[in-house]
């Protein structure tokens, strides 16, 4: 994803009304559910371990917020969001499986 790409599909999400960001999200965690079955065929055991475990800790991040939006509920704010999301996928390696499921999320909720 260029950083235009990316600039947009941030925009995208932040300009979205809260009941989209649910829509948005869901579609993002499905993605990266996605990406997560490609890594159990081509990884080695390490990479792997390592691999599921930053897609848990994205999903987990996700379904928090996704629940607190729902709920009205204090929440990081949507930028924060975005920050966190993206360190994590660096911390475990995952940015490009963040990156398409971005694309992913932001063409479908359109």
């Amino acid at each position: 994803m260029t950083n235009i790409e990316a600039g947009e599909t941030r925009s995208h999400y932040l300009a979205l009304a809260n009941d989209r960001k649910h829509v948005f999200l869901a579609l993002l965690s499905y993605g990266l559910s996605i990406d997560g079955r490609a890594y159990v065929l081509d990884s080695s055991v390490d990479t792997l371990i390592r691999r599921l475990t930053g897609l848990n800790e994205l999903q987990h991040q996700i379904s928090q917020h996704i629940a607190a939006l729902g709920l009205g509920r204090d929440r990081y704010p949507d930028d924060v969001l975005w920050n966190v999301l993206q360190e994590k996928a660096a911390q475990y390696e995952i940015q490009n499986a963040l990156e398409h499921s971005l694309r992913f999320a932001h063409s479908r909720s359109l």
